[in-house]
């Protein structure tokens, strides 16, 4: 009986699955569309693509975009609360806008010394390297950088990143973490969310024997909350300047705002510094290695023109005239392009109604995307896109260079989550005095190593390591 009940079961399992996988190559309404048939039988083909090592923008992803974010690719556990994981518009919105006016470019101009403060730490940590003659990992040494820019600009006090021998930050181990898992989600949401319910319950020596990142991920967590709290309990004044949650923690009642919960607060400033850690950093790294491995020419102008608004080695020289240097600002907007933010799809959902693309009909509900690869590497547009092209966006006279200007000013705007003006400070001030204190050589660092892998933004397959030499 029970080997027939079993038998009867996997059969309408079976059929179940033949009716769905027919219907959905002949009578989906997406059927007619071009491309592989196992594509439409299933998502476990995705799934293959998305989940290895490989490789109409604007109006779906616009600010106001009636399309909504494709809930499973936004769900992890440690974000869970936060404006990033919040599908619902009306609920994340106002949040967001909150935050955003502590990250504008006037906030970020004020609070510009914190930022100097740790670029100039890194560079008396890279003084050591330039001394003995050692090659430095310098994309651990970004990382952290950023880490500690970024939460030293959220609470005013960095989380140490820096202080780790050889950048061997232990933070860095839940950031590669975070970036690995973040597509896995939205193929397997239950499982995935078991998982880190899981994780939570188990004891920490066993985290820290068998899943050491959950661990630092953690503290991590319990380092933000514990700001925040010093935060609320202490309003902004002489003891501390403003921090970005002040906005959110005092918000305007008779607009509708709310203070969210505490465990809400600390997710936002998690995903702050997961955020502002990786595409930061990898931007600064693909910039490093094209100007030293492929653009020796743009490397030449680009250190005159430092040499000439940073008059001597030592000095630090304020965003505002760095930002006016036209190869330099050249060279970040590209290495931006090239650094792609999060080069992969990023889901949304087709709103009730349809929708018509390119003059075709897309029914609603449907999760849709471009991968930002493709809008920002055209081949067709933009000769050489994969190759650092900075001497083409100088000046502007010509007919080419004003057409590059211009597809550059449209790219910033498609670039606007990851490029704000904390991550524009940080670019500028790092990449101008690092090449303006330092002479710079690749060690052991190849086209191989810098091939990239997506794991939501890019990994390459191994560092960039350089040798310093003090000018």
């Amino acid at each position: 009986m029970k080997e027939t009940l079993l038998l009867c079961s996997i059969a309408a399992l079976v059929v179940s699955a033949i009716i769905k996988y027919v219907y959905r190559l002949t009578f989906h309404p997406l059927a007619k569309y071009p491309g592989p048939k196992l594509a439409a039988a299933t998502s476990a083909y995705g799934a293959f693509y998305d989940l290895r090592p490989h490789t109409s923008y604007v109006k779906i992803f616009k600010m106001g975009s009636k399309y909504y974010k494709y809930p499973p690719f936004y769900a992890n556990a440690a974000l869970t609360g936060s404006f990033f994981t919040d599908t619902n518009r009306k609920t994340a919105l106002p949040r967001r806008s909150l935050y955003a006016q502590e990250f504008n470019r006037d906030s970020v101009r004020r609070a510009e010394p914190r930022v100097v403060q740790c670029v100039t730490k890194f560079m008396e940590k890279l003084d050591q390297y330039a001394v003995t003659g050692k090659p430095v990992n310098m994309t651990n040494g970004l990382m952290c950088l950023m880490i500690d820019g970024v939460t030293n600009f959220m609470y005013q006090e960095p989380y140490g990143a820096l202080d780790a021998e050889n950048f061997q930050s232990e933070l860095l181990v839940p950031v590669h973490d975070f970036s690995k898992m973040m597509q896995w989600p939205t193929y397997f949401p239950r499982l995935f969310g078991l998982v880190f319910g899981a994780t939570e319950k188990l004891p920490k020596r066993v985290l820290e024997k068998f899943l050491k990142g959950f661990v630092t991920q953690k503290d991590c967590l319990d380092m933000c909350h514990s700001r925040i709290n010093f935060i609320r309990s202490c309003p902004p004044g002489e003891e501390r300047p403003r921090s970005v949650f002040d906005a959110t923690l005092n918000p305007n009642l008779e607009k509708g705002h709310t203070i969210p919960p505490m465990k809400d607060l600390t997710a936002d400033a998690f995903t702050f510094i997961m955020a502002g850690t990786d595409t930061s950093a990898n931007t600064l790294v693909i910039a490093l290695f094209n100007l030293l491995h492929k653009r020796s020419d743009t490397l030449a102008l680009l250190k005159e023109e430092l040499r000439g608004a940073i008059h001597e080695r030592g000095a630090i020289v304020e965003w505002a005239v760095l930002e006016k240097l036209p190869y330099l600002r050249a060279t970040i907007k590209e290495s931006l392009r090239l650094g792609l933010g999060v080069p992969g799809r990023l889901p949304r959902l087709v709103p009730n109604g349809g929708a018509i693309l390119q003059g075709e009909k897309i029914p609603a509900g449907v999760s849709i995307g471009v991968m930002r690869i493709i809008v920002l590497m055209l081949m067709n547009r933009l000769p050489g896109s994969r190759v650092l092209f900075s001497g083409a966006l100088v000046g502007g006279s010509s007919k080419n260079g004003a057409k590059f200007l211009y597809l550059f000013s449209r790219v910033e705007k498609l670039l606007g989550d990851e490029v704000n003006s904390l991550a524009y400070c940080e670019l500028y001030l790092t990449l101008a005095h690092l090449l303006r204190w330092y002479d710079l050589e690749l060690y052991e660092t190849t086209e191989e190593d810098m091939e990239w892998k997506d794991s939501f933004t890019q990994m390459t397959k191994g560092p960039l390591r350089i040798i310093l030499k003090k000018v």
